[in-house]
């Protein structure tokens, strides 16, 4: 028995040995699943970049860099997806590397990924400080971009007083040159800016915004009074009884009378004034003076006196605003320091009165509606312009055309419309038809699309009036007039009355005609179509003017004409 045993228990051991010798499984694995890949994470701050791999035990992962980590940073074996994050995007101008790290067991994974530079494009500083007077400002910045930066509102359109001065893949520095024009605000102006430029996509790249802050204008006071209230005419009518009209400043010190600047702007206004047709033409029949006004300063915002007392909004909190008003009582005294004026209140009830502002704001409105001694609403108009861009700028001509030509003569209304306005209101609509029933004003707007009943739908029959003019204009019915988008209507689509250009179109023209013709010939003068046909035809509008330096919205329309509703201040002799 014992000897059976023996060989038994040999072949048990064998076999035990045998087995305790072998694996418990398979090996460990810990791969990806597409080793050749190469791996480049996106170069916006949260680019996820996925990663595929394989454990055959639990797992963590981590990075060497704090600009990507991994989501989830741990988990069981299996087949394994995690995506790698951008915590921030790569604003540092050239590529970068990391190292993501992945851990199970004792076994260890390392995935080399990149993530690429950025278009970079950043101001150097936050904020830029600009003199009052015109100087140049430099912008530093840092780029990766090989394209030409240039500048850009932040806040939409940029401001007509910056002007930019015309200048490799890694991070290099640059430098911005904008000239500042002399700013003609009595109070600090601000712009937000950007800098812009485009990557090898053609994708426009803007920097963070930056503010650009320009100092006050230094603000002036007048020690003397001598010069105020002089009279000069600056030109006699030599055909018909003479019509009046009186220009005189706002906001111009007693030095700017002495030196002969005053003088100076006054001529120019007058020259603007009788550049369009038909008062080109028509400038013979008009008596022109200038009276002189000594401001005590020359600012228009609060805290300053100047002899209208003009009140700019655009100056006065009022950014978006074109509006200005004033001492319209004042206007009036000054203006009857014309002997003829003073002696002779029915002239006076005709005058136009222009307020030239010593200031370059865009800006401009124009006021009539004044009741005589009989409550009977006068042709007496003020219209208070500022020499827009400088006395030598087309937009000045332009603005003075439109308010004082357009709104102060003849009575006209804009031509321009709003969206935002919607359809007109009846209750204007019929002040409207009772300013063109009873005075002969608005004669330039109607309130029907008809071709038959239209106001001018005499023009409209007529072969001469037919066809594009020498703008382009087509005369014809327009939806869109005093500033409503609809239930008004033009007679062209641009016009001097619309955006300050292309002329007065023909039935402006002819409310100005008919104005200067009655006033110059009186009660006995008829008005006749045909005879108004063949003196247009003979005098059409041609381009007047040179280019302006506007580049903030340069025709953007202005403030409506303003109805005063006051009476009229009479002096006597």
């Amino acid at each position: 028995m014992k000897n059976f045993l023996s060989p038994l228990w040999a072949i048990l051991c064998l076999v035990l040995w045998t087995g305790c010798s072998k694996n418990d499984g398979p090996d460990p694995v810990l791969a990806l699943d597409n080793p050749e890949a190469e791996f480049v994470l996106g170069s916006d701050k949260n680019a996820a970049l996925p990663i595929a791999f394989t454990s055959s035990a639990d797992w963590q992962a981590s990075t060497n860099v704090n600009w990507a980590v991994p989501t989830p940073q741990k988990g069981a074996a299996g087949s394994v997806s995690l995506n790698l994050l951008a915590s921030a995007g790569n604003d540092t101008g050239s590529d970068r590397e990391g190292v993501l790290t992945i851990t199970a067991g004792d076994l260890t994974l390392t995935v080399d990924f990149t993530q690429p530079a950025q278009p970079v494009l950043a101001s150097v500083e936050t904020e830029y400080a600009a003199p009052a007077g015109e100087a140049s400002v430099s912008i530093s910045y840092l780029t990766n971009l090989n394209c030409t930066v240039t500048l850009a509102s932040a806040d939409g359109l940029l401001p007509d007083w910056v002007q930019v001065v015309p200048e490799t893949h890694a991070l290099h520095e640059g430098t911005l040159t904008l000239q500042i024009e002399a700013n003609p605000y009595d109070n600090v102006r601000s712009a937000r800016l950007m800098l812009q430029g485009t990557d090898e996509s053609g994708s426009t790249v803007s920097s963070a915004p930056f503010i650009l802050n320009q100092a006050a204008r230094s603000v002036g006071t007048s020690t003397s009074m001598a010069g105020d209230k002089q009279v000069l005419r600056l030109q006699a009518h030599a055909t018909g009884n003479g019509i009046p009209l009186v220009i005189m400043g706002d906001g111009f010190l007693d030095r700017d009378i002495s030196s002969g600047y005053y003088e100076k702007v006054m001529r120019q206004a007058m020259e603007n004034f009788f550049t369009e047709e038909p008062y080109h033409s028509l400038q013979d029949y008009f008596d022109v003076w200038m009276v002189t006004a000594v401001s005590r300063n020359n600012a228009f915002t609060s805290g300053y006196s100047t002899a209208f007392s003009s009140q700019v909004d655009a100056l006065n909190g009022i950014p978006n605003s074109t509006g200005i008003g004033g001492d319209d009582a004042a206007v009036m005294a000054y203006a009857q320091l014309v002997p003829e004026l003073a002696a002779d209140p029915g002239l006076f009830e005709e005058t136009l009165c222009i307020v030239v502002l010593n200031s370059t704001v865009y800006a401009g409105t124009c006021w009539f509606g004044f009741g005589n001694e009989f409550g009977e609403v006068t042709e007496f108009a003020v219209c208070y312009c500022p020499t827009i861009y400088g006395i030598e700028d087309d937009m000045f001509r332009r603005v003075l055309c439109h308010e004082a030509g357009g709104h102060g003569f003849a009575k006209l209304m804009d031509e321009y419309s709003y969206q935002e306005m919607g359809a007109m209101p009846t209750t204007e609509i019929l002040s409207h038809k009772e300013w063109q029933s009873v005075l002969g004003w608005a004669m330039n707007v109607d309130f029907t699309p008809s071709s038959q009943n239209v106001l001018w739908n005499r023009f409209l029959r007529d072969e001469r009036y037919r066809g594009p003019d020498v703008f382009g204009e087509t005369l014809g019915i327009y939806q869109g007039a005093c500033t409503y988008w609809s239930g008004a209507y033009r007679p062209t689509n641009e016009s001097m009355m619309r955006s300050n250009t292309h002329g007065f179109n023909a039935p402006s023209r002819e409310a100005i005609y008919k104005r200067v013709m009655k006033l110059a010939h009186g009660d006995t003068w008829t008005y006749d179509y045909e005879e108004f046909v063949v003196f247009d035809q003979a005098h059409l509008p041609q381009p007047v003017g040179a280019q302006t330096r506007a580049a903030d919205g340069g025709t953007r329309p202005f403030a409506a004409p303003r109805f005063a509703d006051k009476p009229l201040v009479y002096t006597r002799p």
